[in-house]
């Protein structure tokens, strides 16, 4: 039976093409002795080549190391090459923060991940996982609040690398298999230990589920693979979505807001994927999004604010500007869009040089033709303004904007953010507009707003104001 149901995991899941060159888990339980005796025979009767993985997570103290000696005695006895790796998993998950189960978890796909890559013969992981297994983690899923894609549990098949053949089979079966095939295997004690999430599903939850279906394993198994199949069809209609648009990174805000709720979640999740692939070589480890994050980015994008980000995995970081939808990297997205230049320059009549924003600002008492025909050939950005002498209340200064700054405009008294927002300033253009100000407030801001009854009537009584930029132009 057992061998039957891996079969036709092989069979249903592609697996033919990645039984060559396989690193089978291997902890030493009934779970994955079975299934290294299968790849054993699998291995003696098609002619591929296998390797077994040990991996040490020094939980449990003596235990665990009888476990990986049990280990290194079979695989010897088998003649089958093992790799053993020790990590030290409770300093692990205090150093990231990581529960001691995810951090196992974490470790060990590193580790797979190395091997696999370091080793020319190997190619593929085949993993222990079965329907008991696949059952325990849709409940979890579950419970977490899952999209479609967590009520999939265990896949299949992940990537190009990883397989999964024991996975229409259930526990009991496989210790029946190795029962019958005289396969000698280990218990961890820890497996009763129901601090643990996985183990309080399996001994608690699980048990009372078999009183409504004896075999509750067997009705979740159905409804993965149903929903693994709708899953699959909708991730191509968003890949697809994605091809058409040439959409990878960034897109229209406004795009994804007209979509259908199932495709706009996975765009999110794709495209945070592609731009993980692309930090890759910084060495991050991947984090999955989960559905706080992805209806963090929802409804963001759906929302109103012209400018807002949402922190993700990885440090990265997922932005709206304008209708503008991007995921860049924190400290990146911080540069250009947060931070800015900071200055304060007391302006006299004549030119005055702000090295800061490679800008200038002349002040003159009458117009200067000459000058405003040279600026506008030279710098990008050439602003003109007239202001009322008096209408000054002490100094004229410049400054960087400052948050809470406001100005009064229409007999209001408006916050600069706004009007930046209502202007469709840039977010990494805003630092770059000097303030101007008396010791009232603020004057005047550059393309986005000059304060009520300091406009010049009269040119003989005006102060004439000449702003020019050398930076990019400012849309």
């Amino acid at each position: 039976m057992v061998e039957q149901k891996i079969e036709r995991a092989i069979s249903d899941f592609g697996m033919e093409n990645k039984l060559n060159g396989v690193l089978v888990g291997y902890s030493g339980g009934a779970d994955s002795s079975a299934l290294l005796f299968y790849m054993q025979k699998y291995a003696q009767e098609h002619g591929i080549y296998i390797a077994a993985v040990h991996v040490n997570h020094c939980i449990r103290g003596e235990e665990a190391d009888r476990d990986e000696e049990f280990c290194r005695r079979t695989c010897k006895l088998l003649g089958i090459p093992l790799f053993v790796e020790r990590v030290d998993v409770p300093a692990l998950a205090k150093e990231t923060g990581r529960g001691i189960e995810d951090a196992a978890r974490f470790a060990r796909y590193r580790i797979f991940r190395s091997i696999i890559d370091t080793n020319e013969n190997l190619r593929h992981i085949a993993l222990a996982h079965h329907a008991d297994d696949n059952m325990e983690t849709i409940i979890f899923n579950m419970l977490r609040g899952t999209g479609t894609r967590g009520l999939t549990g265990i896949p299949p098949v992940r990537g190009e690398r990883v397989i999964r053949p024991l996975i229409y089979c259930t526990k009991s079966e496989i210790i029946g298999y190795c029962i019958a095939n005289d396969i000698s295997y280990i218990n961890d004690t820890t497996n009763n230990d129901i601090d643990y999430t996985r183990n309080y599903i399996r001994n608690e939850i699980v048990p009372r589920l078999t009183r409504i279906n004896p075999a509750p394993e067997v009705a979740l198994s159905r409804l993965s693979t149903i929903l693994r199949n709708d899953d699959v069809y909708i991730q191509r209609q968003a890949l697809k979505f994605m091809q058409e648009h040439e959409i990878s990174t960034s897109c229209s805000r406004s795009l994804i807001a007209e979509q259908d709720p199932a495709i706009q979640t996975r765009l999110i999740r794709y495209m945070y994927d592609n731009y993980a692939s692309l930090i890759q070589k910084e060495k991050r480890d991947y984090s999955p999004l989960d559905f706080n994050h992805i209806y963090s980015v929802l409804h963001m994008i759906t929302g109103s604010a012209c400018h807002a980000q949402v922190s993700l995995p990885q440090r990265i970081c997922a932005a709206v500007h304008g209708d503008s939808f991007i995921f860049m990297d924190e400290e990146e997205h911080f540069e250009k869009y947060c931070s800015q230049p900071e200055f304060h320059c007391d302006l006299k009549y004549g030119v005055n040089k702000i090295p800061e924003i490679n800008a200038t600002v002349t002040l003159a008492q009458s117009p200067v033709p000459e000058y405003e025909e040279k600026s506008r050939n030279v710098y990008k950005i050439f602003i003109h303004e007239k202001i009322a002498v008096d209408k000054i209340k002490g100094n004229i200064f410049i400054r960087s904007r400052q948050a809470g700054d406001t100005i009064t405009v229409n007999g209001m008294t408006k916050l600069t953010k706004k009007l930046y927002c209502e202007k469709k300033i840039p977010l990494d253009k805003r630092g770059l507009l000097p303030v101007f100000c008396d010791d009232e407030g603020i004057i005047l801001i550059p393309t986005v707003a000059i304060r009520d009854g300091v406009c010049a009537s009269d040119e003989k009584e005006a102060i004439h104001i000449y702003y020019a930029f050398g930076g990019e132009e400012i849309d």
